[in-house]
Protein backbone atom coordinates (compact mmCIF):
# COMPACT_ATOMS: atom_id res chain seq x y z
CA UNK A 1 0.00 0.00 0.00
CA UNK A 2 2.63 2.50 1.27
CA UNK A 3 4.45 1.97 -2.48
CA UNK A 4 1.05 3.00 -4.54
CA UNK A 5 0.36 5.66 -1.99
CA UNK A 6 4.04 7.49 -2.64
CA UNK A 7 3.91 6.48 -6.25
CA UNK A 8 0.59 8.43 -7.42
CA UNK A 9 1.72 11.32 -4.80
CA UNK A 10 5.07 11.31 -7.10
CA UNK A 11 2.59 11.66 -9.58
CA UNK A 12 1.10 14.58 -8.58
CA UNK A 13 -2.15 13.26 -7.42
CA UNK A 14 -3.96 14.82 -4.03
CA UNK A 15 -5.42 13.34 -1.25
CA UNK A 16 -8.39 13.46 -2.59
CA UNK A 17 -7.56 11.14 -5.50
CA UNK A 18 -5.55 8.61 -3.80
CA UNK A 19 -8.32 7.98 -1.57
CA UNK A 20 -10.64 7.43 -4.66
CA UNK A 21 -8.60 5.24 -6.12
CA UNK A 22 -6.89 3.11 -3.37
CA UNK A 23 -10.07 3.22 -1.74
CA UNK A 24 -8.30 4.02 1.50
CA UNK A 25 -8.64 6.57 3.81
CA UNK A 26 -6.59 9.51 4.04
CA UNK A 27 -5.48 9.12 7.25
CA UNK A 28 -3.69 6.13 5.90
CA UNK A 29 -2.45 8.44 3.07
CA UNK A 30 -1.03 11.10 5.16
CA UNK A 31 0.81 8.16 7.48
CA UNK A 32 2.64 7.29 4.61
CA UNK A 33 3.36 10.80 3.22
CA UNK A 34 3.21 13.46 5.98
CA UNK A 35 6.51 14.26 8.11
CA UNK A 36 6.42 12.84 10.94
CA UNK A 37 3.33 11.11 10.89
CA UNK A 38 4.72 7.57 11.70
CA UNK A 39 7.10 8.93 15.11
CA UNK A 40 3.04 10.89 15.59
CA UNK A 41 1.07 7.44 15.64
CA UNK A 42 3.71 5.18 17.69
CA UNK A 43 3.95 8.63 20.78
CA UNK A 44 -0.33 8.40 20.56
CA UNK A 45 -0.56 4.28 20.52
CA UNK A 46 2.04 4.56 23.40
CA UNK A 47 0.08 7.14 24.97
CA UNK A 48 -3.10 5.45 25.45
CA UNK A 49 -1.17 1.68 26.07
CA UNK A 50 0.56 3.49 29.53
CA UNK A 51 -3.05 5.67 30.40
CA UNK A 52 -5.78 3.13 30.56
CA UNK A 53 -7.87 6.28 31.79
CA UNK A 54 -7.08 8.01 28.50
CA UNK A 55 -7.99 4.70 26.84
CA UNK A 56 -11.40 4.20 28.56
CA UNK A 57 -12.35 7.67 28.53
CA UNK A 58 -12.17 7.67 24.61
CA UNK A 59 -14.32 4.32 24.50
CA UNK A 60 -16.86 5.61 26.37
CA UNK A 61 -17.03 8.98 25.14
CA UNK A 62 -17.45 8.01 21.37
CA UNK A 63 -19.82 5.04 21.40
CA UNK A 64 -23.31 5.10 19.72
CA UNK A 65 -26.08 2.84 19.96
CA UNK A 66 -27.85 1.91 16.33
CA UNK A 67 -31.07 1.22 18.03
CA UNK A 68 -31.92 -0.47 21.88
CA UNK A 69 -31.28 -4.21 20.92
CA UNK A 70 -27.75 -4.25 19.24
CA UNK A 71 -24.40 -4.58 20.92
CA UNK A 72 -22.48 -1.08 21.23
CA UNK A 73 -20.25 -0.31 18.34
CA UNK A 74 -16.91 1.76 18.79
CA UNK A 75 -16.15 3.83 15.42
CA UNK A 76 -13.36 6.73 14.63
CA UNK A 77 -14.50 10.44 16.14
CA UNK A 78 -13.68 12.00 13.12
CA UNK A 79 -16.00 10.18 11.24
CA UNK A 80 -19.07 11.99 11.13
CA UNK A 81 -21.42 9.61 8.64
CA UNK A 82 -21.51 7.17 12.01
CA UNK A 83 -23.70 9.38 13.77
CA UNK A 84 -22.10 12.26 15.43
CA UNK A 85 -22.69 15.55 14.82
CA UNK A 86 -20.45 18.49 15.19
CA UNK A 87 -22.54 19.78 18.23
CA UNK A 88 -21.99 16.05 20.03
CA UNK A 89 -18.18 16.33 19.25
CA UNK A 90 -17.60 19.60 21.11
CA UNK A 91 -19.31 18.48 24.10
CA UNK A 92 -16.50 16.29 25.08
CA UNK A 93 -14.43 16.27 27.94
CA UNK A 94 -10.71 14.58 28.47
CA UNK A 95 -9.64 12.20 30.85
CA UNK A 96 -7.86 14.82 32.70
CA UNK A 97 -11.70 16.57 33.33
CA UNK A 98 -12.86 12.40 34.67
CA UNK A 99 -9.51 12.47 37.11
CA UNK A 100 -10.38 16.12 38.27
CA UNK A 101 -13.84 15.46 38.95
CA UNK A 102 -13.72 12.09 40.52
CA UNK A 103 -9.98 11.57 42.32
CA UNK A 104 -7.08 9.29 41.55
CA UNK A 105 -8.56 7.29 44.22
CA UNK A 106 -12.41 6.87 44.21
CA UNK A 107 -15.27 4.42 44.97
CA UNK A 108 -17.77 2.42 42.90
CA UNK A 109 -20.72 4.65 42.49
CA UNK A 110 -22.89 1.46 42.69
CA UNK A 111 -20.98 -0.72 45.43
CA UNK A 112 -19.04 1.68 47.15
CA UNK A 113 -15.75 -0.23 47.24
CA UNK A 114 -12.34 1.70 46.30
CA UNK A 115 -11.02 1.87 43.09
CA UNK A 116 -7.85 3.27 41.91
CA UNK A 117 -8.41 4.99 38.28
CA UNK A 118 -4.57 4.29 37.34
CA UNK A 119 -4.88 0.45 37.01
CA UNK A 120 -7.85 -1.49 34.78
CA UNK A 121 -10.20 -3.37 37.20
CA UNK A 122 -12.73 -0.87 36.52
CA UNK A 123 -15.10 0.35 33.48
CA UNK A 124 -16.66 3.66 33.01
CA UNK A 125 -20.60 3.38 32.74
CA UNK A 126 -23.55 5.24 31.56
CA UNK A 127 -25.70 6.09 34.82
CA UNK A 128 -28.51 6.46 32.48
CA UNK A 129 -27.78 4.03 29.94
CA UNK A 130 -28.45 5.21 26.14
CA UNK A 131 -31.01 2.47 26.06
CA UNK A 132 -33.01 4.87 28.57
CA UNK A 133 -31.91 7.94 26.71
CA UNK A 134 -28.62 8.21 28.31
CA UNK A 135 -25.75 10.37 26.62
CA UNK A 136 -21.90 10.17 26.80
CA UNK A 137 -21.47 13.23 28.45
CA UNK A 138 -18.82 13.58 31.77
CA UNK A 139 -22.17 14.20 34.17
CA UNK A 140 -23.32 10.99 32.97
CA UNK A 141 -20.59 8.74 33.57
CA UNK A 142 -20.11 6.67 36.79
CA UNK A 143 -17.18 4.33 37.87
CA UNK A 144 -17.47 0.94 38.71
CA UNK A 145 -15.86 -2.22 38.94
CA UNK A 146 -16.62 -3.94 36.03
CA UNK A 147 -18.27 -7.13 37.03
CA UNK A 148 -20.42 -4.37 38.64
CA UNK A 149 -20.97 -2.84 35.00
CA UNK A 150 -21.36 -6.23 33.47
CA UNK A 151 -24.69 -6.84 36.18
CA UNK A 152 -25.89 -3.33 35.54
CA UNK A 153 -26.00 -3.80 31.69
CA UNK A 154 -28.83 -1.49 30.40
CA UNK A 155 -30.38 -0.81 33.85
CA UNK A 156 -30.86 2.25 35.31
CA UNK A 157 -29.55 1.97 39.59
CA UNK A 158 -32.28 1.44 40.86
CA UNK A 159 -33.65 -1.05 38.66
CA UNK A 160 -30.37 -2.93 39.54
CA UNK A 161 -31.33 -2.51 43.34
CA UNK A 162 -34.68 -3.79 42.83
CA UNK A 163 -33.30 -6.89 41.09
CA UNK A 164 -30.64 -7.49 43.56
CA UNK A 165 -33.30 -7.07 46.43
CA UNK A 166 -35.01 -9.97 44.56
CA UNK A 167 -32.40 -12.15 44.05
CA UNK A 168 -31.36 -11.55 47.61
CA UNK A 169 -34.73 -12.28 49.25
CA UNK A 170 -35.31 -15.03 47.02
CA UNK A 171 -32.18 -16.74 48.10
CA UNK A 172 -33.61 -15.98 52.44
CA UNK A 173 -31.51 -13.19 52.94
CA UNK A 174 -33.86 -10.15 54.92
CA UNK A 175 -33.37 -6.70 53.49
CA UNK A 176 -33.14 -3.92 55.60
CA UNK A 177 -32.11 -0.41 54.63
CA UNK A 178 -29.38 0.73 56.96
Amino acid sequence: MKEKILKLREEGKSYKQIQLILNCSKSTISYHCGDGQKEKTRRRTKQRRENILLEKVETFKYRKFRNNKEKVRRFNKRDNENGFTNKELKQTFLWTDVLEKFGENTFCYLSGEKINLLNDLYSLDHIIPHSKGGNNSLENLGITHEIVNKMKSDLNPDELIVWCKKILEFNGYKITKG
